[in-house]
């Protein structure tokens, strides 16, 4: 049975370029996305750019530029970067497009209906790092914790939202899906915050202050505050508002991937909102970790800041997506380093896989005629270690999100196979006169690259679709085919000519 299945990441502010942090999250969203082709789930995957706000507006002015050119030039940036990074999204959003602009308009026209928003003069705590009040249990030492800062006090006449109402509702949701909010810390980390209390909350600033930002229906002196605005991305992008809203119909509710900073934004106001305008929760909420730089921060002062657009011109795409997915667990924090990079690269991957492939193929070369040899007896032993252990713990942690141990259990396998190379030495075989035993075991081997090809496509599709042609298959066709037909042994073609080519990955100096 084919499902539906709508994955999105958060929107990146554009008033910097790209760093690897968003391109960290951007990759777990393309991975998941690709995995749920594989499964032969119908996906959507939408992405975008940020683009109102006060960080944006304050960043153009001290360059010179007009806002909307501003956000322009920096929204083709993360464009380019999902291009270079070979990212598999649907959509690409932009806020700052009038189909947001009317679909934001119209959730907050559905929320004040619903008797959730109201006008009062205000006086807080406003962290423009965040772009959002903070309470004073909010700080740490008076300072926001996210950005080491002072918050500003801040006394505006504004609109608010009637989070407070929401309380039980969302304790309700959080009882009811305890899978709501993962992994399981960042669900609880949520729900302490929803136990202490949810206070209503700010959502328009003043327009004589902020003049970048969608209107308030009814009120032009007044903006939407940047997180009640932005949010509704995940609407807007699939016809919210519009007259054509068949995307919506098809695919909500949607699986968000974010970062476990704005997690609070994401697993409470953003499903109160929703319940308001009579919209269904969201299915899952994904929180990942931080990536830190050589086990530091990363921040401009120090300068150990990565540019993702450049690091794939330095080191080969599909090595990087593969250190990432490897190395930086979705759960947790986790570490960078260029020097781990080229590790992973030259033992995992050109003396791991690419060894393998390069010695399996060579071999087939050799003794079967560059050939798919014929099959006359079952590899019980390879059969049973994929079919019984590698694909249901594999299916398991992809499922999960454990990208880094889904990988872990394919290279488990890629060690096995060369194993069994070494135990079985078809080079002495071939001197013994067993010529039939040889291409049986080669055949099995050459599935085995297959079987491997098809775990590793999520994360490296252009290396699995390599393989895959190496092997005498089309890339193309035989990635479209659903998990269940590719789980399959023995599917190769008998006889298919084999395209051996260049190595996978030649070693890194």
């Amino acid at each position: 049975m084919v499902h539906k299945f709508y994955i999105t990441n958060a929107i990146p502010y554009v008033n910097a370029n790209p760093h690897i942090g968003f391109a960290l999250e951007i990759l777990y969203s393309d991975v998941m996305a690709r995995y749920q082709r594989l499964l032969g789930n119908d996906v959507y995957f939408l992405a975008g750019t940020s683009e109102h706000g006060q960080k944006i507006l304050k960043t153009a002015k001290e360059q010179g530029r007009e806002v909307e050119d501003f956000v322009r030039e920096k929204s083709a940036v993360f464009q380019t970067l999902l291009d270079e990074w070979n990212i598999s999204n649907s959509d690409f959003i932009r806020t700052s497009e009038a189909r947001h602009v009317q679909g934001a308009r119209a959730l907050w026209q559905a929320a004040e209906k619903n008797g959730d928003i109201y006008k009062k003069a205000y006086t807080g705590l406003y962290c423009y790092g965040c772009e959002s009040f903070k309470l004073e249990k909010d700080l740490v030492d008076g300072k926001c914790p996210d950005h080491n800062r002072v918050p500003e006090a801040v006394s505006e006449e504004n609109y608010f939202f009637r989070l407070s109402r929401y309380q039980e509702p969302l304790e309700f949701l959080f009882q009811e899906r305890p899978d709501f909010v993962t992994p399981a810390h960042r669900y609880h980390e949520a729900l302490n915050i929803l136990k202490s209390g949810l206070e209503d909350i700010s959502i328009s600033r003043v327009r004589e202050k902020l003049p970048w930002g969608i209107p308030v229906p009814g009120d032009d002196t007044q903006v939407m505050y940047v997180w009640f605005n932005e949010l509704t991305n995940y609407l807007t992008a699939m016809g919210y508002g519009s007259a054509d809203d068949s995307l919506l119909k098809k695919f909500w509710p949607p699986v968000h991937v974010i970062g476990k900073d704005i997690n609070r934004f994401h697993s409470l106001l953003w499903p109160a909102m929703l319940m308001s305008a009579g919209i269904e929760p969201p299915k899952q909420i994904a929180v990942h970790g931080f990536i830190y730089v050589d086990s530091q921060k990363m921040s401009k002062s120090i300068g150990n800041v990565i540019d993702p657009l450049g690091l794939v011109k330095t080191y080969p795409l599909e090595s990087v997506r593969y250190f990432l997915m490897r190395d930086i667990p979705f759960d947790n924090d986790g570490n960078f380093s260029e020097q781990q990079l080229i590790e992973r690269y030259n033992g995992d991957l050109a003396n791991g896989l690419g060894n393998l492939a390069n010695r399996v193929l060579t071999m087939i070369e050799k003794y079967a005629e560059n050939s798919i040899p014929t099959v006359n007896e079952a590899n019980n032993a390879l059969v049973d270690r994929l079919t019984k252990e590698i694909w249901p713990q594999y299916a398991s942690h992809m499922q999960n999100w454990r990208f880094d141990l889904a990988l872990a259990t394919t290279w488990k396998f890629v060690a096995y196979c060369d194993q069994i190379i070494s135990d079985k030495q078809p080079w002495a075989m071939i001197k013994a006169g067993k010529e039939t035993e040889v291409k049986d075991l080669l055949y099995h081997l050459a599935e085995a690259l297959r079987h491997i090809a098809i775990m590793i496509w999520p994360v490296m599709p252009g290396t699995a679709e390599k393989i895959i042609i190496q092997l005498g298959l089309n890339a193309g066709e035989e990635c479209k085919k659903p998990l269940s037909e590719l789980q399959q042994w023995v599917e190769l073609t008998v006889g298919n000519k084999i395209n051996k080519g260049e190595q996978l990955f030649p070693r890194l100096a």
